[in-house]
Protein backbone atom coordinates (compact mmCIF):
# COMPACT_ATOMS: atom_id res chain seq x y z
CA UNK A 1 0.00 0.00 0.00
CA UNK A 2 2.80 2.42 0.92
CA UNK A 3 4.68 1.60 -2.28
CA UNK A 4 1.57 2.32 -4.34
CA UNK A 5 1.09 5.66 -2.54
CA UNK A 6 4.71 6.65 -3.20
CA UNK A 7 4.38 5.69 -6.86
CA UNK A 8 1.19 7.77 -7.14
CA UNK A 9 2.89 10.75 -5.49
CA UNK A 10 5.88 10.46 -7.82
CA UNK A 11 3.54 10.30 -10.79
CA UNK A 12 1.77 13.48 -9.67
CA UNK A 13 5.05 15.31 -9.12
CA UNK A 14 6.31 14.23 -12.51
CA UNK A 15 3.12 15.38 -14.19
CA UNK A 16 3.38 18.78 -12.49
CA UNK A 17 6.95 19.17 -13.75
CA UNK A 18 6.17 18.17 -17.32
CA UNK A 19 2.75 19.83 -17.54
CA UNK A 20 3.85 22.38 -20.17
CA UNK A 21 5.21 19.53 -22.30
CA UNK A 22 2.23 17.31 -21.53
CA UNK A 23 -0.13 19.76 -23.25
CA UNK A 24 1.60 18.91 -26.52
CA UNK A 25 1.65 15.12 -26.02
CA UNK A 26 -0.94 12.46 -26.69
CA UNK A 27 -2.16 10.26 -23.83
CA UNK A 28 -0.29 7.34 -25.35
CA UNK A 29 2.96 9.32 -25.38
CA UNK A 30 2.40 10.47 -21.80
CA UNK A 31 1.76 6.90 -20.65
CA UNK A 32 4.98 5.77 -22.35
CA UNK A 33 6.94 8.62 -20.74
CA UNK A 34 5.55 7.75 -17.32
CA UNK A 35 6.29 4.05 -17.75
CA UNK A 36 9.85 4.83 -18.83
CA UNK A 37 10.35 7.15 -15.85
CA UNK A 38 8.99 4.67 -13.32
CA UNK A 39 11.13 1.80 -14.63
CA UNK A 40 14.40 3.70 -15.15
CA UNK A 41 14.46 6.32 -12.42
CA UNK A 42 11.81 5.76 -9.72
CA UNK A 43 12.48 2.09 -8.94
CA UNK A 44 15.44 0.96 -6.79
CA UNK A 45 18.09 -1.01 -8.68
CA UNK A 46 21.34 -2.92 -8.14
CA UNK A 47 23.12 -0.01 -6.44
CA UNK A 48 20.33 0.22 -3.88
CA UNK A 49 21.00 -3.40 -2.89
CA UNK A 50 24.55 -2.32 -2.05
CA UNK A 51 23.16 0.40 0.22
CA UNK A 52 20.72 -2.05 1.80
CA UNK A 53 23.63 -4.25 2.90
CA UNK A 54 24.69 -1.43 5.26
CA UNK A 55 21.36 -1.34 7.12
CA UNK A 56 21.77 -2.15 10.80
CA UNK A 57 23.49 -0.98 13.97
CA UNK A 58 27.22 -0.29 14.13
CA UNK A 59 29.82 0.59 16.73
CA UNK A 60 32.36 3.19 15.62
CA UNK A 61 35.94 4.06 16.49
CA UNK A 62 37.10 7.45 15.20
CA UNK A 63 40.56 8.88 14.74
CA UNK A 64 40.89 12.62 14.14
CA UNK A 65 43.83 14.83 13.16
CA UNK A 66 42.96 18.57 13.47
CA UNK A 67 45.97 19.52 11.34
CA UNK A 68 48.63 17.47 9.54
CA UNK A 69 51.13 16.01 11.99
CA UNK A 70 49.02 16.79 15.07
CA UNK A 71 48.55 14.14 17.77
CA UNK A 72 45.67 11.82 16.95
CA UNK A 73 42.43 12.18 18.91
CA UNK A 74 40.35 8.99 19.31
CA UNK A 75 36.71 8.52 20.27
CA UNK A 76 33.97 5.91 20.07
CA UNK A 77 30.32 6.06 19.13
CA UNK A 78 27.47 4.27 17.45
CA UNK A 79 25.61 4.46 14.17
CA UNK A 80 22.28 3.29 12.86
CA UNK A 81 21.68 2.86 9.13
CA UNK A 82 18.24 2.04 7.76
CA UNK A 83 16.61 1.95 4.35
CA UNK A 84 13.68 4.37 3.97
CA UNK A 85 11.06 5.32 1.38
CA UNK A 86 10.67 1.89 -0.13
CA UNK A 87 14.37 1.04 -0.28
CA UNK A 88 15.33 4.19 -2.20
CA UNK A 89 17.55 5.86 0.41
CA UNK A 90 19.85 4.88 3.26
CA UNK A 91 19.28 7.08 6.30
CA UNK A 92 22.22 7.34 8.70
CA UNK A 93 22.32 8.54 12.31
CA UNK A 94 25.48 8.88 14.40
CA UNK A 95 26.00 9.51 18.11
CA UNK A 96 29.27 9.85 19.97
CA UNK A 97 31.70 12.52 21.03
CA UNK A 98 34.01 14.95 19.29
CA UNK A 99 36.90 16.63 21.13
CA UNK A 100 35.35 15.55 24.43
CA UNK A 101 31.88 16.96 23.66
CA UNK A 102 28.67 15.14 22.68
CA UNK A 103 28.28 14.78 18.92
CA UNK A 104 25.38 13.76 16.68
CA UNK A 105 24.98 13.71 12.93
CA UNK A 106 22.48 12.53 10.35
CA UNK A 107 22.52 12.03 6.63
CA UNK A 108 20.95 10.37 3.63
CA UNK A 109 22.65 8.33 0.91
CA UNK A 110 21.03 7.78 -2.46
CA UNK A 111 21.89 6.29 -5.79
CA UNK A 112 20.47 8.69 -8.35
CA UNK A 113 19.64 6.49 -11.34
CA UNK A 114 19.32 9.49 -13.65
CA UNK A 115 22.73 10.94 -12.74
CA UNK A 116 24.17 7.43 -12.31
CA UNK A 117 25.93 8.67 -9.19
CA UNK A 118 25.73 8.25 -5.45
CA UNK A 119 24.52 11.41 -3.71
CA UNK A 120 24.92 12.02 0.00
CA UNK A 121 23.69 14.71 2.38
CA UNK A 122 25.13 15.31 5.84
CA UNK A 123 24.41 17.59 8.80
CA UNK A 124 25.70 17.47 12.38
CA UNK A 125 25.95 19.34 15.66
CA UNK A 126 29.25 20.97 14.62
CA UNK A 127 27.50 23.41 12.28
CA UNK A 128 24.29 24.60 10.66
CA UNK A 129 25.17 23.72 7.07
CA UNK A 130 24.19 20.70 5.00
CA UNK A 131 27.00 19.06 3.06
CA UNK A 132 26.13 17.53 -0.31
CA UNK A 133 28.56 15.17 -2.04
CA UNK A 134 28.49 13.01 -5.16
CA UNK A 135 30.51 10.03 -6.25
CA UNK A 136 30.70 6.47 -7.46
CA UNK A 137 31.82 2.96 -6.54
CA UNK A 138 35.02 1.39 -7.75
CA UNK A 139 33.11 -1.16 -9.83
CA UNK A 140 33.90 -4.02 -7.45
CA UNK A 141 31.78 -2.84 -4.52
CA UNK A 142 34.85 -2.55 -2.27
CA UNK A 143 35.02 1.27 -2.18
CA UNK A 144 32.80 4.29 -2.70
CA UNK A 145 34.43 7.67 -3.33
CA UNK A 146 32.48 10.87 -2.73
CA UNK A 147 33.51 14.48 -3.41
CA UNK A 148 32.09 17.76 -2.16
CA UNK A 149 32.78 21.47 -2.09
CA UNK A 150 31.47 23.71 0.66
CA UNK A 151 31.91 27.12 2.26
CA UNK A 152 34.14 26.80 5.33
CA UNK A 153 32.95 29.22 8.05
CA UNK A 154 36.37 29.14 9.75
CA UNK A 155 38.50 30.11 6.75
CA UNK A 156 35.68 31.93 4.91
CA UNK A 157 36.74 30.09 1.77
CA UNK A 158 35.33 27.50 -0.60
CA UNK A 159 37.03 24.20 0.22
CA UNK A 160 36.90 20.58 -0.95
CA UNK A 161 36.33 17.33 0.84
CA UNK A 162 36.77 13.74 -0.27
CA UNK A 163 35.21 10.75 1.49
CA UNK A 164 36.34 7.18 0.86
CA UNK A 165 34.22 4.29 2.13
CA UNK A 166 36.19 1.04 2.20
CA UNK A 167 34.09 -2.12 2.59
CA UNK A 168 36.10 -4.97 4.08
CA UNK A 169 33.22 -7.43 4.51
CA UNK A 170 29.53 -7.49 5.45
CA UNK A 171 30.33 -6.55 9.06
CA UNK A 172 33.19 -4.06 8.73
CA UNK A 173 33.79 -0.86 6.79
CA UNK A 174 35.85 2.28 7.19
CA UNK A 175 35.13 5.88 6.28
CA UNK A 176 38.16 8.07 5.53
CA UNK A 177 37.67 11.83 5.28
CA UNK A 178 40.16 14.04 3.44
CA UNK A 179 40.31 17.82 3.20
CA UNK A 180 42.71 20.73 2.79
CA UNK A 181 45.42 21.43 5.36
CA UNK A 182 46.76 24.92 6.14
CA UNK A 183 48.84 24.80 2.94
CA UNK A 184 45.81 23.82 0.84
CA UNK A 185 47.10 20.30 0.22
CA UNK A 186 44.88 17.31 0.93
CA UNK A 187 45.43 15.35 4.13
CA UNK A 188 43.47 12.72 6.07
CA UNK A 189 41.25 14.40 8.70
CA UNK A 190 39.19 11.48 9.95
CA UNK A 191 39.09 7.72 9.94
CA UNK A 192 35.91 6.10 11.27
CA UNK A 193 35.99 2.30 11.59
CA UNK A 194 32.56 0.61 11.68
CA UNK A 195 31.84 -2.82 13.14
CA UNK A 196 28.36 -4.31 12.91
CA UNK A 197 26.65 -4.87 16.25
CA UNK A 198 25.04 -8.32 16.21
Amino acid sequence: MKTRSIATLLALVLLAVVLPVAAQQSQEELDAMMQDYMEKYATPGEHHKHLEMLAGNWSTTSQFWPVPGAPMMESTGKAEHKMVLGGRFLQTNYEGEFAGAPFAGTGMVAYDRYKQKYVETWGDTMGTMILVSEGSCDGRGTARIMKAEFDDPMTKRRVFMRSVYRFDDADHYTLELFGPGPDGQEYKIFTIAHARVR
